[in-house]
């Protein structure tokens, strides 16, 4: 349970001690040796070492019914997602910057963890939900920059150049990942449960230099706009929800697939959030904080949902 508690935790603590104490976060996110080695580049290499060190599938089984959940869902959350962002952002009128956090957090991949926990939780097929997590990471190296692109508007200092974000992805994301990967592989077993509580930490000195540098715009964001971006990543995240398990029921598939499907496929990652806003430029506060409350919208209702279907299915057992 900790462990699982351990990231939002640890994120509402930084964003606390940012506001205490910025001076200490402005000097950890300005660290760095030359263009390429920062410490928040550092610390998006560490995450992506250990997720691709631990991942697993070993067991996966290919068909056409998974050839058709995978495309269906890769469709869903990495094309169809950020264009939804787009509308919401426009429905609720957010300008230029709180719209991008939102259509950046709308346009990523499945969390490396959270939807596989979720799917199990809810007595889904985690066998998908694995495959899927793994193929809709790896695939957003390419979409990510497409998409961002297409829906964000290149306004001051955001830079949207595919090419730009596709090479640092690659060389943040995907090289890490794959490294970590083989690693795990050569070793022959899973990285002791410290590591995981390290990439972790990670992710959460990002947001700490982020919330740090920013303090002062955090400051005085005003409670009006926070009510109104909570109130879009909400509709935004049902809206996914609701088209994805009404959708995927279109496909006569059965429930377990359809559990993995809405929690993999809906779920989005806060560590490439991070990565995709720094790459872009959108380093201020207006767009990280529409951002993670994206993130914590998505946390509190999937995991409600996922409690409330694996109840569910023990009652249906009994």
């Amino acid at each position: 349970m900790f462990r699982k508690l351990f990231l939002p935790i640890g994120i509402a603590v930084s964003i606390a001690i940012s506001f205490i104490w910025p001076e200490p976060g402005i000097f950890f996110k300005s660290l760095r040796y030359g263009d390429y080695l920062t410490a928040n580049n550092l610390m998006i290499v560490i995450t992506f070492l250990v997720c691709g060190w631990n991942l697993d599938v070993g067991k996966t089984r290919f068909d056409r019914k998974f050839i058709l959940l995978f495309l269906g869902g890769a469709v869903m959350a990495l094309f169809i997602s950020p264009l939804l962002g787009v509308g919401v952002s426009r429905i609720f009128r957010l300008t230029a910057l709180p719209a991008t956090g939102l259509i950046v957090a709308a346009a990523m991949p499945p969390t490396l963890s959270s939807g596989i926990v979720l799917t199990e939780t809810a007595n889904g097929n985690s066998l998908l939900s694995i495959l899927m997590t793994v193929g809709y990471n790896l695939m957003s190296v390419v979409t990510i920059p497409l998409m961002l692109a297409l829906c964000i508007s290149s306004e001051g200092n955001i830079d949207t150049n595919p090419v730009k974000m596709f090479v640092q992805l690659v060389m943040l994301v995907l090289l890490p990942s794959v490294i970590g990967f083989a690693a795990g592989k050569l070793a022959k077993r899973k990285l002791p449960p410290f590591f995981t509580y390290l990439s972790s930490t990670a992710v959460i000195m990002l947001v700490w230099g982020f919330f740090s540098a920013s303090c002062e715009h955090f400051k005085q964001h005003p409670v009006s706009a926070l009510l109104q971006e909570g109130a879009g990543a909400l509709v935004l995240h049902l809206a996914l929800l609701l088209i994805v398990w009404y959708g995927s029921a279109l496909l006569k598939i059965g429930k377990p697939e359809r559990k993995a499907l809405l929690f993999t496929g809906v779920s989005k990652t806060i560590t490439i959030t991070i990565t995709i806003l720094t790459i872009i430029g959108a380093t201020t506060g207006a767009a990280l904080v529409p951002a993670l409350v994206y993130y914590f919208v998505q946390s509190i209702v999937d995991s409600a949902l996922a409690g409330k279907m694996g109840l569910s299915e023990v009652k249906s057992e009994c």
